[in-house]
C-alpha cells in the first residue's frame, strides 16, 4: 500500500495526509498493529521536530494500547529527544513514560519523569497520580499518600487515585502514624468524589 501511495503521489505532503488517513480508518477498527505499521511511514516521511513527535507519541500510545511498555516508554524516550517547547505534548510525554515505566518496576525512573511533567503542567492530576504510584514502589509511602490526596482533589472523578490511596492504606498502615490525619483526609476525598459524581461530564 505504502509503494502504491507513494507511486501515486508527487507530494509527500500528500501521501503523509493518505497515511494519516489509514492510521485513523484502521484505529477507528482496531486494527491497531495495521496503524502502528503506516504511522512507522509517516514517521519516515516526517521533516520537522514536531512532525516527528506527534507520530512517535501516536505509536508509543498503540505499543500501551497493546501493553508493550518497554515498546512504549522506548518510544516515548525517542519523542523527548527531539527538540520542542515546554507545553501538553512535552508534559504528556513525561508522564505518559513516567506511567509505562511505573508499569515496569522501574519506579525511580518513573519519578524523575512524573517530577518533570508536574514542572511543565502542575495543574494536571494524573502526573500527580503517577508520581504517587512511583514513590509507593519506591517505599516513600507518606509522600505518595500525599499524592494520591492531591490528584483525588484535582480530579475526583477519576477514582483511580483514590482506589490506589485505599490500597496504600490497607498494605501500610504505619503511614497512619506519619500522617496522624490520613483518616480525615481519606474522608474528605470521598465527599468530594461522591459530590462530583452528580455533576455533567465534560464531553
Amino acid at each position: 500500500m505504502y509503494s502504491f501511495l507513494v507511486g501515486r503521489s508527487e507530494s509527500a505532503e500528500k501521501v503523509k495526509q493518505m497515511l494519516w488517513g489509514l492510521v485513523q480508518e484502521c484505529m477507528g477498527k482496531g486494527k491497531t498493529e495495521a496503524a502502528y505499521a503506516y504511522l512507522d511511514k509517516v514517521l519516515s516521511l516526517a521533516r520537522t521536530s514536531g512532525e516527528k513527535v506527534s507520530c512517535l507519541a501516536e505509536m508509543a500510545v498503540i505499543c500501551e494500547a497493546l501493553r508493550d511498555y518497554q515498546g512504549a516508554a522506548e518510544t516515548y524516550s525517542r519523542a523527548l529527544k527531539l527538540p520542542q517547547e515546554p507545553n501538553e505534548i512535552l508534559y504528556f510525554l513525561n508522564n505518559n513514560l513516567g506511567y509505562c515505566l511505573n508499569q515496569m518496576g522501574r519506579h525511580a525512573e518513573a519519578e524523575k519523569y512524573c517530577l518533570a511533567a508536574i514542572e511543565i503542567d502542575p495543574d494536571h492530576y494524573n502526573a500527580h497520580k503517577n508520581l504517587g504510584i512511583a514513590l509507593q514502589g519506591l517505599g516513600k509511602y507518606a509522600d505518595a499518600a500525599r499524592c494520591f490526596i492531591h490528584a483525588t482533589k484535582m480530579c475526583p472523578r477519576d477514582r483511580r487515585a483514590l482506589q490506589h490511596l485505599e490500597d496504600l492504606i490497607a498494605a501500610h498502615k504505619e503511614i497512619l502514624e506519619e500522617i496522624p490525619d490520613l483518616l480525615s483526609q481519606r474522608l474528605e476525598c470521598h465527599e468530594v468524589a461522591q459530590s462530583d459524581e452528580g455533576k455533567p461530564r465534560l464531553q
